[in-house]
């Protein structure tokens, strides 16, 4: 397996949780049922952060959002 790209990306904790209580919708359109879940509890602001992060660093070290 060949080395496509690096992506690194940040999300802002504090600004993520604010968007995500401005617009509750928000969490559907980000993640699929099973990602916003784990163990049949819904994840924390915190941790979807952190897996919106590693989503858009996965899109940048493959080089293209489609």
């Amino acid at each position: 397996m060949a080395v496509i790209g690096i992506g690194v990306d940040l999300v802002d904790v504090a600004r993520f949780e604010r968007a995500l209580h401005r617009t509750p919708a928000l969490r559907d359109r980000l993640f699929a049922a099973d990602e916003r879940t784990r163990n049949g509890a819904e994840l924390s602001a915190r941790s979807l952060a952190g897996r919106f992060a590693a989503k858009e660093a996965l899109i940048k070290a493959l080089g293209d959002s489609w």
